[in-house]
């Protein structure tokens, strides 16, 4: 509870996307955790980038942790969030999330391990070592994306 009041409605939305997503998003369709996952991936971009801005300032602002946190929360989240046959005309998934399933598993294995390294610097108010986590993090997300994400739609 102390977690929503730090960061009001838009965080209080993304962590109840990304902690509900267990069951419910199998059963959701498919242009509704297209929405999911877009708002749950904006939010931790967000966070990450707040983090890094941080970071470079060389202070750890009191809700580092946090946000961090919802880093680590999305990572565990998003085998969830792609389901298979949650492809939408919106999406920009690629198929290949399916059909190489060891790559994308292993994707999604280094993001949980980058972001736990982010929540770890952060929780202990280090500016230096969130630098460098926030780097990985940004990096692992950007592998993902250049591996299993499509170009821009119009």
């Amino acid at each position: 509870m102390a977690l929503l009041a730090l960061h009001g409605s838009r965080f209080a939305i993304a962590v109840t996307i990304v902690l509900g997503l267990g069951g419910v998003a199998l059963a959701a369709g498919a242009d509704e955790l297209f929405d999911k996952r877009e708002m749950a991936m904006k939010q931790a971009g967000g966070a990450l980038k707040a983090l890094g801005g941080a970071a470079k300032s060389g202070s750890v602002p009191a809700d580092a942790a946090a946000k961090a946190q919802l880093i680590v929360d999305l990572a565990a989240a998003i085998p969830g969030l792609f389901p298979e046959g949650s492809i939408t005309d919106k999406s920009r998934a690629l198929p290949d999330i399916w059909t190489d399933k060891a790559g994308w598993d292993g994707k999604v294995k280094a993001l949980a391990d980058a972001a736990a390294v982010t929540l770890a610097a952060a929780s202990a108010g280090d500016a230096a070592a969130l630098g460098a986590a926030v780097d990985a993090t940004g990096a692992s997300c950007g592998g993902c994306h250049k591996m299993f994400r499509g170009p821009e739609k119009d």
